[in-house]
């Protein structure tokens, strides 16, 4: 096995924050994307029908879903094992990606229950 073989928890446990981490970018952009959108008035998510805003939404909410959940998984397979000797880092990236995923998937829902698409 190589260096930076997948298959060493040691490896898998210097990945799985790193990953989360990249995760909490895209989710962050969403975010600030839906809360400039966000018109209190209303109580709505208000975007044009011809706007990119929901495409790209989409592919920041998806892309942080899948990172945080390669991250969570990363963690979770090396966390407890004998030969992983950073498991804080495994920690760190099983519940930062667990929650990166679990905040995805509450923006992802609030957007679809929220969202206005207006005609202009």
């Amino acid at each position: 096995m190589g260096f930076m073989s997948l298959r060493r928890f040691d490896v898998q446990a210097r990945l799985a924050p790193v990953v989360a981490g990249i995760s909490v970018l895209p989710l962050a952009g969403a975010g600030f994307g839906v809360i400039k959108r966000f018109n209190r008035d209303l109580g709505q998510i208000v975007y044009g029908s011809g706007s990119w805003f929901e495409v790209a939404f989409m592919v920041c909410v998806l892309s942080a879903m899948l990172l945080g959940g390669v991250a969570f998984l990363l963690g979770w397979s090396s966390a407890g094992q004998r030969r992983n000797d950073k498991p804080t880092r495994s920690w760190v990236g099983f519940f930062l990606g667990g929650a990166v995923a679990t905040f995805g998937l509450v923006l992802l829902i609030a957007f679809y229950m929220l969202r206005l698409k207006t005609s202009a």
